[in-house]
Parts: C-alpha cells; structure tokens; sequence
C-alpha cells in the first residue's frame, strides 16, 4: 500500500492507477473528484470531511482542491486487491460506481496513518501490510460486486435488476421514491430486496437515493442558474430548509456557497488551461508498495 497527499500546487494531467485509491480528506480540503460515469458522461463530485470516496482501478479521473496537502490518499494495488477479494471466497471483484460516502473504519484507519505521517514517523512495513488487508477485505465486502452478470449469486442483486432498479431512482428523483416501489420493479420482497441493494452498492436504499440527489444537486448547482427552491424541488426536497440541511451536511458547503466555489473553481480552471496542465497529480511520498 502506498500513502501519498493530493496537493493542488502540483499540476498534472488526468489520472489512471491500477490501484484502489481511497481518498480521505481532512478538516481543510474541498476535494473535486471528476470521472467518467458511462454514455461519454463526466461527473464532478465534492469529497470533503467526513466523507471518503473509493476509486477503481483504470478508471480515468482528475482531482482538483485549493493548495495546501489536503487530501490522504492510500493506494492498494489492485492484483493485491483482486487476491484479498478472492480470498474472502468470491470471484474477481468490480468496484462499484465510485461516490463519497461517509464510512467511520476507512476514516479511523486514515486518521492512524496520518498521525505516523505527521510525526515523521516511517511506517512499519508489517504494520502497513496489516492496514492494506484491512482495507482490501472492507472495501471489496463493501463496495464491490462480482463480475459476473449474476451478482445474486454472492447476496446482490443481479446486474440487470441492479441497472433497473438504479434506472428508476434516477429518472425519479424528484418525486417520492419508496422501497416498496423499487422492491416491486424487480419482483422481490422490501426486505430481501434492502438486504441484496445494500449487498451490491454497499449503501442502503435510502442513503442511495439521498446522496443521488444530493449530486443531482450538485449538478443543477454547478451548471445552471436555477433558484435554490426550485433545486430543492427538482432533486425531491420538500422545502428549501430541508433541503440546505441534508446538503450542508453530506457536501460540507451550503448549496449557495457550493455553487459560488464551484464557479469559482471553474473560472480557475480556466485561467490553468491557458497556462498549462489541469491539476490533479499526487504529491507526497510513497511508501510500502504491495
């Protein structure tokens, strides 16, 4: 495993690993992670504290923040990644769509890490060793699904009732959507279909669709000039309060400061362009390789 920080003073182009990156950001950073999410679609997703996001392997993707190291970045190669998976008894895992997410283990782990970090103390090669196999074990149970067409075979849901069910949510997401509703689109009981959703996104139903419409937020936010109550509206907020609330918490900004950093962050990007390479390379050095 390696350990690294993401500092935005360092430029370089998009970037490929053939690792599982999971980034933790602390207290200061306002990371932006930018991926392809399918159909030549990119997403811009705002990872900041206590949010973590995971990154699969080969998946082209570039990161930008304000200076300063604000990010931990910890690397696991994905052959050892790919052989913990199999270990834990199923087949060559695919992560799932990456997202940030709140996950209290990944967090603690990299709290541990940073502190060695910041008291330049050099890991011990067993002790990181121990870390990556905690990790690689957590993330494939959590966040990855078999290859195979046929997830419902290791407890999710099969691929294409996956697409169905995802599907459904996204062309829903200004309305009321409940569980029952979902369950029925796949011919499988509320329970058992909770159970095998969270089996195969790592995430329950609900906290799915919540953090879907806090990044179709983000997007309306972003991109266009919509009234903050008709935003609200659009991704299934009852009322504005409500809806500042939930996005304050899960996005570390309120979506009018969102959308004034964001914007703000575009006409800086802009400015980098004409000068040279977007940001986006790791900076920090490496240690313990697996």
């Amino acid at each position: 495993m390696s350990i690294a920080y993401f500092d935005a003073a360092d430029v370089g182009g998009a970037r490929l690993r053939n690792s599982v990156d999971i980034l933790i950001p602390t207290d200061t950073a306002r990371l932006f992670a930018t991926y392809r999410v399918g159909q030549g679609r990119d997403r811009t997703t705002l990872v900041c504290a206590p949010l973590v996001s995971i990154i699969p392997p080969a998946l082209p993707h570039s990161l930008a923040d304000r200076p300063g190291a604000n990010t931990l970045i910890l690397s696991i190669a994905a052959p050892f990644f790919d052989q913990v998976a199999r270990a834990m008894g199923g087949e060559d895992a695919a992560l799932v769509e990456p997202h940030a997410t709140p996950d209290p283990l990944i967090r603690e782990v990299g709290n541990a890490v940073e502190r060695d970090v910041r008291i330049r103390r050099a890991p011990d090669a067993r002790y990181m060793e121990s870390l990556a196999m905690v990790l690689a074990a957590h993330v494939a149970r959590t966040y990855a699904i078999a290859k195979s067409t046929n997830a419902a075979s290791c407890g999710g849901l099969a691929a294409h009732k996956l697409r169905c069910v995802r599907n459904h949510i996204g062309e829903h997401l200004g309305e009321t959507i409940r569980v029952e509703q979902l369950a029925e689109a796949v011919h499988l009981s509320p329970f058992h279909f909770a159970r095998m959703f969270k089996q195969s996104t790592g995430q329950s139903p609900h906290l799915y669709i919540l953090m879907q419409r806090i990044e179709r937020a983000k997007e309306l936010l972003a991109e266009t000039d919509t009234a903050l109550i008709d935003v609200a509206a659009d991704v299934g907020f009852r009322t504005q309060g409500h809806f500042t609330g939930v996005f304050h918490r899960y996005a570390g900004f309120t979506p009018r400061a969102f959308r004034l950093h964001a914007r703000e962050t575009a006409t800086s990007d802009d400015v980098r362009h004409g000068a040279g390479p977007e940001p986006g390379q790791i900076a920090g050095a490496n240690h313990n390789v697996l």
